[in-house]
C-alpha cells in the first residue's frame, strides 16, 4: 500500500492556493446549493422547512459460536422512506465484507491473512415476502466493495415503507483488531456486524461509499430489538436497555445491578470471587437488549470479565440518571478505575462541556481493544499509563454527543466529531489527570507536521484519506481548529454557537457548511476568513515571529510579524527575571487583509528584561524567534 494521501483534486474544490485571509465565502457544493432551493437546509445554518431523513426498524436475533468463532443471524428490517423520492435500489451494508480475499482495504490495522474469508454469507433475502435471488447471475441482487445492492420490482414510493428479511452469518476475525474481534479467547467485542441499510439523504442520495477499514462511519437514526445467544455462563453487554436482565443473573448480581443502577456509590457487581463460584448467571442464554433512535447497535461478551456499576444524575432539571457500567480483564491496568472515570465524564459532558444532558439511560465501558464509540457502549483498551486511561476513555464516551446526538458524517466529515470530542473533555481530563495536557499535546503534533508536503485541506472527505495522515488531520489539526475558534470567538460565544448547532442538529444530518453557516449566524460575524484558513486551504504553517522591540519611557512595542500562512491569535508574556510582568493579547483578526505585521504596546513600570511569544496551546513551527531578550 502506499503510503501518501489519496485525494480526489477536483477542479472546481477550493483545492487552491491561498493568499491572505480575506472575507472569502466557502465554496457550496451543487448537491448544498440544491437542498437549499429544495428548503431541505437553510443558508444560516437551521435545517430548512422541508428536512427529511430515513429511518428503519431492526428485528436482529444473533447467535454467537464462541468456541469456532462464527456469528449467524435472521433480522427483519421495516425501511421507512420520509423522502420525496421514488427508491428502486435499496442499498444494504455488509461490513464483514471488509476480510473478503480481494477487498478493497485501506485500514488503520493490516488484515491478518488467517482472517481473510468469503466475507459475509447470505444464505436468504426477502423483499416484502418475496425471496431475491442469490445467484452470481442474479439481476435483482448485486455485491460491490462491503455493499450489497437490491434492485426493486416496484419503486418503493415516498413516505412508503418496505420490509427486508435476510439471514446470514460469517466467520468472526481472531487475529485481526479493526474496531471490533477477538479480545482473547472468550472475549468478543462485535461492532459492524449486521446487514445494515445504508444512508439515503437530501445531499448525495445514497451514500455508496465502500468501508475499507479506516473511515468511520455514517448511519440513519433507527430502533432496535435484538437478541443475542450466546454460550452458558457468559455475559452480555450491549446497545441499549436491558430487557430481560432479571432472568440472566442470579437473583443477587440482579440486585447489586438495580441497587447501582440508582445509586451514586460505584458497585463490585461481578468480583473475581464470583466468577470462581461460577454461578453468575442462569442457565438462560438470550440476552435482550431495546434501543430506540440510535445510529448503531454494538455488544461485548464474556465469560471472564468483572463489572463495575454505577449512576450519575445527568439531569438536574428532572432527576434524571445515567446507568454507567465497565466490563473488563481483571488483569487490565487501570480498569479498576475507569469506572470513576466514565462517572466523572458522563457528569462533566452534562454539566460543563456541552453542558448537556447526556443523551442515553445507558454507557457500558468495554475493555477491549484500541477505542472505538457505539452508542451506549465503547470498546477500549488498556493502556499502562494512567493519562493515557483518562484520555481514551473520556473521548470515546464523548462520541455521545457527536455523531450520535448529532448525526455528523463520520464517513465525510471525520474532523467534526473527532476535532470536537478531542477538546471539549479536555479541561475535565486535566482534572482527572493533572500531568495530562491533550491540548498541549495536540499543539505540539499540529505545529510539528503542519505544511507537510502534501497536506491537503481539512475538509477533504475523511474516506480519501490515507492511514499516516488520518491522525493528524481529524485528531490534532482539527482539534487545533476549534481552540484557535474558541480563542477569537471567546469561550461563552463559542459554546453559544456550538450549543445552538447541537440544537439544530440534534438527531439528524448536518454538514459542513451547516456547521460553519451555523457559528456565522450565531455569532454574528462573517467567519469566512477563519473557514477558508483552517478548513479549506491546503496546508498551512502556523508561524508567528517577534521582529523588533522598542522602548520609550514606560512603553514597549513590539512588531510580530505572520511568517506562515495561518492567523493566530499573538499572545506576549513579559518577564521582569524570572518574574512575570504581564501578558498581552490580539486576536487572529489583525492578520485580515492580507496584513503581516501588527504592533503591540505594553506600559509597565517594571523593568522588562524578557518577551516571550506564544503560548504551549498556541501552534508555532519555529520558536526560534518567539523571544526576546532586552539589551
Amino acid at each position: 500500500m502506499k503510503k501518501e494521501v489519496l485525494i480526489f483534486c477536483l477542479t472546481f474544490c477550493i483545492m487552491l492556493p491561498f493568499s491572505g485571509f480575506a472575507q472569502e465565502k466557502p465554496i457550496v457544493s451543487r448537491a448544498q446549493a440544491r437542498a437549499c432551493e429544495k428548503q431541505t437546509r437553510q443558508k444560516d445554518g437551521n435545517p430548512g422547512k422541508n428536512y427529511w431523513q430515513n429511518s428503519s426498524d431492526y428485528y436482529i436475533q444473533a447467535s454467537v459460536d464462541v468456541k469456532n468463532k462464527i456469528m449467524s443471524g435472521q433480522e427483519r428490517i421495516v425501511y421507512y422512506n420520509n423522502s420525496p423520492d421514488s427508491l428502486k435500489t435499496i442499498v444494504i451494508r455488509l461490513y464483514q465484507d471488509l476480510y473478503k480475499k480481494g477487498a478493497n482495504r485501506n485500514s488503520i490495522v493490516d488484515v491478518n491473512p488467517l482472517d481473510v474469508t468469503d466475507g459475509v454469507r447470505i444464505e436468504s433475502l426477502k423483499v416484502n415476502g418475496t425471496s431475491m435471488d442469490l445467484s452470481e447471475e442474479s439481476s435483482s441482487v448485486k455485491r460491490a466493495g462491503t455493499l450489497m445492492y437490491v434492485f426493486l420490482n416496484k419503486k418503493l414510493a415516498p413516505h412508503g415503507k418496505l420490509e427486508l428479511q435476510i439471514a446470514w452469518s460469517f466467520d468472526f476475525p481472531q487475529h485481526t483488531l479493526i474496531r471490533m474481534g477477538t479480545i482473547d479467547s472468550t472475549s468478543l467485542f462485535v461492532g459492524q456486524w449486521y446487514p445494515q441499510i445504508a444512508v439515503y439523504d437530501d445531499i448525495t442520495g445514497w451514500d455508496t461509499r465502500s468501508y475499507n477499514g479506516m473511515a468511520e462511519f455514517y448511519n440513519d437514526f433507527c430502533n432496535f430489538e435484538v437478541e443475542i445467544t450466546v454460550p452458558e455462563k457468559f455475559m452480555v453487554w450491549a446497545t441499549g436497555e436491558p430487557q430481560n436482565l432479571n432472568e440472566m443473573l442470579q437473583p443477587q448480581y440482579y440486585d447489586k445491578y438495580k441497587k447501582a443502577s440508582v445509586s451514586d456509590d460505584i458497585t463490585h457487581v461481578i468480583t473475581e470471587e464470583d466468577l470462581k463460584s461460577g454461578a453468575v448467571t442462569t442457565s438462560k442464554t438470550t440476552w435482550k437488549y431495546k434501543a430506540s433512535n440510535v445510529p448503531d447497535f454494538a455488544f461485548g461478551i464474556s465469560d471472564h470479565y468483572l463489572w463495575d456499576v454505577t449512576s450519575v444524575v445527568v439531569d438536574q432539571k428532572t432527576g434524571r440518571r445515567t446507568v454507567v457500567g465497565v466490563a473488563y480483564n481483571t488483569k487490565a491496568p487501570h480498569f479498576d478505575k475507569v469506572i470513576s472515570i466514565a462517572r466523572e465524564t458522563v457528569w462533566s459532558l452534562s454539566e460543563e462541556m456541552p453542558g448537556i444532558p447526556y443523551p442515553y439511560p445507558y454507557l457500558t465501558v468495554y475493555n477491549g481493544d484500541f477505542g472505538m464509540e457505539y452508542p451506549m457502549i465503547t470498546n477500549v483498551g488498556a493502556d499502562e499509563d494512567y493519562g493515557m486511561t483518562v484520555y481514551a476513555n473520556s473521548h470515546e464516551i464523548a462520541h455521545a454527543y457527536f455523531p450520535f446526538y448529532v448525526g455528523t458524517n463520520e464517513t465525510g466529515n471525520g474532523w467534526i466529531d473527532e476535532g470536537l470530542t478531542v477538546y471539549l473533555p479536555e479541561k475535565m481530563q486535566s482534572h482527572l489527570s493533572p500531568d495530562l495536557n491533550i491540548g498541549a499535546y495536540n499543539t505540539s503534533a499540529f505545529q510539528l507536521y503542519a505544511g507537510i508536503n502534501g497536506e491537503p485541506p481539512l475538509i477533504t472527505p475523511t474516506n480519501y484519506l490515507n492511514p499516516d495522515i488520518y491522525f493528524y488531520m481529524n485528531y490534532a489539526k482539527a482539534e487545533q481548529a476549534l481552540r484557535m475558534l474558541d480563542m477569537q470567538l471567546g469561550h461563552d460565544l463559542f459554546k453559544k454557537c456550538l450549543l445552538a448547532f447541537m440544537d439544530r442538529w440534534k438527531y439528524k444530518h448536518p454538514t459542513p457548511l451547516d456547521y460553519f453557516n451555523t457559528f456565522n449566524d450565531v455569532a454574528k460575524q462573517n467567519l469566512n476568513w477563519f473557514w477558508q484558513a483552517w478548513y479549506y486551504q491546503n496546508g498551512g504553517i502556523p508561524d508567528l515571529a517577534i521582529i523588533s522591540v522598542t522602548q520609550k519611557d514606560k512603553q514597549l512595542t513590539v512588531t510580530v510579524e505572520n511568517k506562515g500562512d495561518l492567523p493566530l491569535p499573538v499572545e506576549l508574556k513579559f518577564y521582569n527575571g524570572e518574574r512575570p510582568a504581564g501578558t498581552t493579547t490580539k486576536p487572529a483578526t489583525v492578520w485580515l487583509n492580507n496584513q503581516t505585521k501588527t504592533e503591540i504596546t505594553f506600559t509597565t513600570s517594571e523593568t522588562i528584561t524578557r518577551i516571550v511569544l506564544g503560548s504551549d496551546t498556541i501552534p508555532d513551527a519555529n520558536a526560534a524567534d518567539n523571544m526576546y531578550e532586552m539589551r
